[in-house]
């Protein structure tokens, strides 16, 4: 069993955004079938145009999006 963790958009955050605009969700995976894989993020980009994005593509509890590194 794997448990899986995503960064939601609580809220939509006005000047510097604050640990309480962003959720920490937590998800059981399935196991891998057939032909997937399952990858461990170790490093996550957070960039200035997220702030932009975020405000025009995003509602209030979408998984927050970016680059990542993978092992």
């Amino acid at each position: 069993m794997v448990v899986s963790k995503a960064w939601t958009l609580r809220q939509h955050f006005q000047g510097f955004p604050k640990a309480s605009d962003f959720h920490l969700r937590e998800e059981t995976l399935p196991q891998p079938k057939n032909g997937q894989v399952l990858l461990e993020a170790v490093f996550l980009s957070v960039d200035p145009y997220m702030r932009p994005y975020s405000q025009t593509m995003m509602k209030e509890g979408d998984v927050m999006i970016g680059s990542q590194v993978a092992k």
